[in-house]
């Protein structure tokens, strides 16, 4: 993104903290649209954990609403993760018992989960792996799972404990767990736990015709996921996203169990917690996830001291500069996670 571009992007967020704004909305998004060569951005900001703004970019002959749904991607592994922890809240789930318990037979792989219309080809993760995996290790990435296994046997690249690894085959066997201890696919128990409590009407872990006629086209490509999958099948509007962040940063219990004994990162001021990355800046910290689908990039933010926070969703996979700048504009300061390789 050029130095236009990223200003552009800066007063449109600004705009969003600062109602007497309200009217350059429409100017700013259509400028930040033609620099920025996005073709949709959705953008909510939070201020003290309650009142979201939002900005709609529209472009490329797309319209973008205060519904508009995009793939949010990896936006999705918190949202597993409050399910989780609302489980073991209300003493459902034991988060430091053995997957053992819960596979006696072993973990059945999906090994080409997202050849999504293909018949799944599936290996079985040994009983004797599981016994050393606990649901706080799979939400906190230190499992020794990798990322994704490609089209092969889901192995560890480590002992669990040994560090973090940022793993989406972790989420996806936290599904496969989640599922079997309830007999409710991922959807529905988002639907019990999560979507219909805070109000969340156009989010899914799915297609459904509820959200399709909202829908976001990603460039130049895009996935269309006919089933779940926790650590990337999430569609949301960034409204909803904002009211699930919301929802978080005003309970303090959730908080405490998110961001206790969190597992550190070799980054300076970075670790994971239950479901989300935390940034420590002086006297606060930061909770905070991206997202990267095909098409689509995703960021979010809270500042667990100012209750203030901001999601940016966009539709393009050069969506990612525009969504930190839009993030630094609304919360400025060292932000040493969107540095990560991960985060682009």
């Amino acid at each position: 993104m050029d130095r236009r571009a990223f200003l552009l992007a800066s007063g449109a967020a600004m705009a969003l903290s600062r109602p007497g704004l309200a009217d350059d909305l429409d100017g700013l998004a259509a400028r930040l649209a033609s620099e920025a060569q996005i073709c949709a951005v959705s953008a909510a900001v939070l201020r003290h954990g309650n009142e979201a703004r939002q900005l709609s970019v529209s472009g490329c002959s797309t319209e973008v609403g205060p519904r508009a749904v995009f793939q949010a991607a990896s936006l999705a592994k918190p949202v597993v993760a409050h399910i989780a922890l609302q489980l073991a809240r209300r003493g459902k789930l034991a988060l430091d018992s053995p997957l053992s318990e819960i596979f006696p037979d072993g973990y059945k792989h999906w090994q080409n989960i997202f050849a999504l219309k293909a018949g799944p080809v599936v290996d079985t993760v040994p009983v004797e792996v599981l016994r050393n995996v606990t649901p706080r290790a799979l939400l906190s990435h230190n499992a020794g799972f990798p990322n994704w296994s490609a089209t092969g046997p889901l192995t560890q690249n480590f002992a669990p404990g040994a560090r973090w690894q940022y793993s989406g085959e972790g989420y996806v066997l936290l599904q496969r767990m989640l599922e079997t201890l309830t007999g409710h696919p991922l959807q529905q128990l988002a639907e019990q736990e999560v979507f219909v409590p805070i109000g969340l009407t156009e989010t899914a872990f799915k297609l459904t015709p509820a959200i399709q006629p909202n829908l976001v086209s990603g460039s130049p490509r895009q996935l269309r996921f006919p089933y779940e999958i926790a650590a990337s099948s999430l569609y949301t509007s960034a409204n909803d996203y904002a009211r699930f962040m919301a929802a978080v940063l005003n309970d303090e219990q959730l908080l405490a169990l998110i961001t206790r004994d969190p597992v550190k990162l070799s980054v300076p001021r970075l670790s994971w917690g239950l479901g989300w990355g935390i940034e420590e800046s002086g006297r606060s910290a930061s909770i905070w996830h991206w997202g990267s689908n095909p098409g689509f990039r995703s960021l979010a933010m809270a500042d667990l001291q100012s209750r203030d926070a901001v999601v940016v969703l966009t539709s393009s996979e050069s969506g990612m500069p525009l969504a930190k700048a839009l993030l630094n504009s609304v919360m400025p300061g060292d932000h040493p996670g969107l540095a990560l390789d991960l985060v682009r």
